[in-house]
């Protein structure tokens, strides 16, 4: 995949939240309530009533259905938090530092996200370990982010640590081995929960779209309702028919199904345009919403969509040099396979407009 996937394991995090509240249970005293919000100094202005709501929200916000402002306003949350974190007990200073470097994470500010997780005791936190392990995939750590993995095993289910472990090896070597080995474990789906199930899939239909088999890969991705499934798997989806060359299923479910292009994904409205401009629509209000988005994202460097930008120059809207400064910008952050991909496509197409 080109899109770097930084929230492929967003939609967990919430149930291992709830699996760290029974373990910081055993070790603290007092009962923890996570949940609980000291009223009398929570801002007006902050609507979110609790960690569960911010969890909940955050990961809302890689869906179809999402407002838009979700991150806003769990940043504003956090912040109020952040500003009484003296106030909270020690599972709620726990859930606010996961909840931070999610969204340092969301934004591709890897180092200062696993940084920040110092900050807690990451031995009794699976939540911890998932988002450290996707921050290592994602910074081409594969050794490190498997570590990561391996320390889930009795904290978490056998699906989400193998999974895990499995996705690791694969961000490194892709090899079929793996993918054969992953699918072994898929009748540990049946007594998993519905959110591990859909990631399990995803991660299956990613990894098989990655080996050459498109079909598959859609196969796969359809064991959860397409409304229901996040943009992460949405741009697999995409791919996959890209790979197909149904372009015209792409467009037609994407027109259907996206309620406001204003707000939708990029990673997604890139799909879509490529696949307007497959069947020789040069112009269109998805063409122009991207246009208008990347302008802004050019304009401010943007870092945590920097692989979108390149995408978009190198394959909608040519221009080679922006592409390769942004696949470079990328690579400073993310340095996965398809970010090394990436980067080696631009400087290509580069030198031969170069050369012309």
């Amino acid at each position: 995949m080109q899109f770097i996937k930084t929230f492929a394991f967003t939609l967990l995090f919430s149930n291992l939240m709830l699996i760290t509240e029974s373990n910081a249970a055993n070790i603290q005293n007092e009962a923890l309530n996570y949940n609980t919000v000291i009223a009398t100094w929570e801002p007006q202005h902050a609507s979110i009533k609790g960690f569960d709501e911010a969890d909940k929200l955050l990961s809302q916000s890689r869906y179809l259905f999402a407002q838009g402002n979700e991150r806003e306003r769990v940043e504003r949350f956090t912040r109020a938090m952040r500003n009484n974190y003296d106030a909270l007990n020690l599972g709620q200073k726990e859930r606010l530092v996961v909840l931070e470097a999610r969204l340092l994470q969301g934004i591709h500010k890897f180092e200062q996200a696993e940084q920040h997780l110092a900050q807690i005791s990451h031995y009794r936190s699976p939540a911890a370990h998932l988002l450290l392990a996707d921050i290592n995939i994602q910074r081409g750590n594969a050794k490190q982010a498997k570590q990561y993995c391996e320390q889930l095993v009795g904290k978490t289910s056998f699906l989400i640590a193998f999974t895990c472990m499995v996705n690791a090896d694969f961000s490194q070597n892709a090899e079929p081995r793996l993918l054969q080995k992953l699918k072994a474990f898929e009748i540990y789906t049946g007594s998993a929960t519905h959110t591990e199930q859909e990631w399990f899939y995803e991660v299956l239909a990613d990894m098989t779209l990655e080996l050459g088999n498109a079909e598959e890969a859609l196969q796969l991705l359809g064991k959860t309702e397409f409304s229901q499934l996040p943009i992460s798997a949405l741009l697999v989806w995409a791919e996959a028919h890209t790979s197909l060359g149904n372009f015209k299923i792409i467009t037609e479910t994407l027109e259907a199904s996206v309620p406001d292009i204003s707000t939708a994904d990029d990673g997604l409205l890139l799909q879509w345009a490529k696949a307007e401009r497959a069947q020789g629509i040069q112009t269109s209000p998805v063409q122009s919403q991207l246009a208008k988005n990347m302008e802004i994202r050019v304009w401010r460097e943007d870092s945590s969509h920097a692989a979108q930008v390149a995408t978009y120059f190198l394959e909608v809207e040519p221009n080679y040099a922006l592409a390769l400064k942004f696949a470079e910008l990328n690579w400073q952050y993310a340095q996965n396979n398809s970010d090394k991909q990436l980067l080696e496509r631009a400087r290509q197409a580069k030198a031969v407009s170069t050369d012309v």
